[in-house]
């Protein structure tokens, strides 16, 4: 999860642009100050000589609940606040610092402060930190702000000027409440990539829309490489879903192995449902987990008469069938037919070799 992002000028310490992915602003002039007095602080420790730049040694501040990324570009430092530290988050720190300067050619900087010049960054921050904000497991909820925003405004006052905003008015009809990112994706025939950042979009925005994170008996989970500190003794991680969640915290984490379903992970561990769905839902957010979609893939004709001679029962077979192209997760295919997961499931397993399971 990230925090905040801060844009700071090396030579003047001061912030030029900043952005909140939680919605709770930090005191901008407080973050460059301090920043500017680590930095003081570790050359009055060791000056720097003309091998290295100080500040370039300075790349992260570690609290425990959270982490200060830092890195530094020519002229501009980027300061990005997050709960666990991914090198891929810091790759796009650095990239986006590169984009900034290369937008604003700071060299040549006079020390004026044009906030509207650069707001018009953010959209490149929304592309480039989306994925961090947004899972495709994640389930997009409209907000009542949303039929309120339309009885006054029409639809250009959402569109503004941002490349981002093409196809958002498609997209809001899409949300439905029920549907997770993927799924969205699926219905507007786009890259999930693209869905992604214009959902981070409309809720970086405040009022659109809100994120779930549901879990459900029948989901799959596989554990990523951020959770492992959990399994290490006197860790931050460990100390966290044990302070929370207690030695059962552990134990549901211990079990989620990328086969075991929700309710797999209740029958061998006897711990109650609703706790084990809270544990996965915090461990979703702090993305120590993410959720696996299986995929049924039907490569071979079946001879529905061999299952079954009812004809209705028939009819839903060879709806299900049809789906299982390995483009449709069994959740989609239950959504789409209005059909329990457990039916489809039931069948599929009567079907034995016929179907290939994809784990995406």
């Amino acid at each position: 999860m990230i925090y905040n992002i801060f844009f700071i000028h090396k030579g003047r310490g001061l912030n030029l642009l900043q952005h909140s992915f939680s919605g709770s602003k930090l005191d901008e002039d407080l973050v460059s100050g301090f920043i500017s007095a680590l930095i003081s602080f570790i050359d009055a420790l060791q000056p720097p000589t003309e091998d290295y730049q100080q500040e370039k040694l300075i790349r992260t501040v570690d609290r425990g609940d959270f982490k200060i990324l830092i890195e530094t570009g020519e002229t501009v430092m980027g300061i990005l606040f997050v709960n666990i530290e991914k090198v891929e988050v810091r790759k796009k720190l650095r990239e986006i610092i590169k984009q900034f300067e290369q937008k604003f050619k700071l060299k040549d900087w006079a020390g004026t402060i044009e906030v509207d010049k650069y707001e018009s960054f953010k959209e490149i921050i929304f592309k480039k930190f989306a994925t961090e904000i947004i899972q495709i497991s994640d389930v997009p909820n409209l907000t009542p702000f949303v039929n309120e925003f339309f009885k006054t405004h029409d639809e250009l006052d959402l569109l503004g000027e941002l490349n981002l905003s093409a196809g958002l008015l498609e997209l809001l009809m899409r949300i439905d409440g029920t549907s997770d990112v993927q799924e969205i994706a699926n219905r507007l025939e786009c890259p999930v990539e693209e869905a992604i950042e214009k959902i981070g979009y409309l809720f970086e925005l405040g009022d659109f829309i809100t994120i779930e994170s549901p879990v459900n008996e029948t989901d799959i989970y596989v554990l990523t490489p951020e959770a492992m500190p959990v399994f290490r003794m006197n860790t931050y991680e460990r100390e966290t879903i044990v302070n929370l969640f207690g030695s059962d915290g552990i134990d549901i984490l211990l079990n989620i192995d990328s086969s075991r379903s929700v309710q797999g992970i209740q029958k061998k561990t006897n711990i109650d449902l609703e706790k084990i769905k809270e544990v996965l839902r915090f461990s979703s957010m702090e993305q120590l987990i993410k959720r696996v979609r299986v995929h049924p893939i039907i490569r071979e004709s079946v001879d529905l008469a061999t299952i079954t001679f009812d004809k209705e029962l028939s009819s839903i077979f060879k709806k299900i069938m049809g789906l299982c192209d390995g483009n449709h997760s069994l959740r989609e295919i239950a959504k789409n037919l209005n059909v329990p997961i457990p039916v489809i499931t039931g069948f599929l397993v009567t079907l034995g070799d016929h179907v290939e399971w994809s784990k995406k």
